[in-house]
């Protein structure tokens, strides 16, 4: 298996507690498999220290970098800029709850040099309130197969791509919510690019609580998945 080139970018929006310890995490797994790798920090307009963490993290390790956005825009905003200074062959979003171990990469990693993009499945969701399980149920086996039927069994969790699909212009993305996920997945389907699932073991999140769960963001991710599902339809129909 030839050396993996990597991009680890880390959306960050008030995670001081657990920001230094997911990011050493991540770097002591992917030293231990060898990888060339960089770690790209995004804060998302935090208002307490995730920022200076971030910062200082970057001062002792030189493939970490971090970049600040002036106003808090999203997941997804902060996945377009990582993957915009993002130099290695593939980029992978990592949530600041779920640190990879080795055994985490196995599945993906045997895939890679096959599929432009190896999709995790959630064995189990864990640290779920019951209100964020039935959102999640709902929102993955419900309306994403609805709307977009793009055969996926969990389109909204971690997942590897090649980065050269967003630099050459093959996938673009404007989703700002958590939505940026599945409309990655939709356009790939519709460019009938390689997708295989593997399954991926989800942790409890320690600090905080996770952005995708609050109820402002499920109705911004809502808004934008309707918003989206006309734009496609009426793609569609001009074709």
């Amino acid at each position: 298996m030839s050396k993996k080139s990597i991009s680890i970018i880390i959306p960050a929006c008030n995670e001081e507690q657990g920001i230094e310890s997911a990011v050493l995490h991540n770097i002591e797994t992917f030293k231990a498999l060898d990888f060339d790798f960089e770690v790209i920090i995004v804060n998302d307009k935090s208002e307490d220290r995730t920022g200076e963490i971030a910062e200082s993290l970057a001062s002792r390790y030189p493939n970490i970098k971090v970049f600040h956005h002036d106003s808090n825009q999203g997941s997804g905003a902060a996945f377009k800029t990582g993957v915009a200074w993002a130099r290695k062959d593939y980029v992978v979003f990592v949530p600041i709850d779920n640190p990879l171990d080795i055994e985490d990469l196995q599945a993906y990693l045997f895939r890679l040099d096959v599929c432009d993009i190896v999709v995790g499945v959630r064995i189990q969701r864990v640290g779920y309130s019951s209100f964020a399980l039935f959102a999640s149920f709902v929102y993955n086996r419900i309306f994403i197969p609805l709307f977009f039927n793009i055969g996926l069994e969990d389109a909204n969790w971690i997942s590897f791509y090649r980065r050269d699909l967003f630099t050459s212009g093959i996938i673009s993305f404007n989703s700002k919510s958590i939505f940026w996920l599945v409309e990655i997945l939709i356009r790939a389907r519709r460019r009938r690019l390689i997708i295989v699932e593997v399954p991926s073991k989800m942790k409890k999140r320690m600090h905080g609580r996770a952005t995708c769960t609050r109820p402002q963001v499920m109705i911004q991710t809502f808004i934008e998945m309707i918003k989206f599902f006309r734009m496609i339809r009426k793609e569609d129909r001009r074709r």
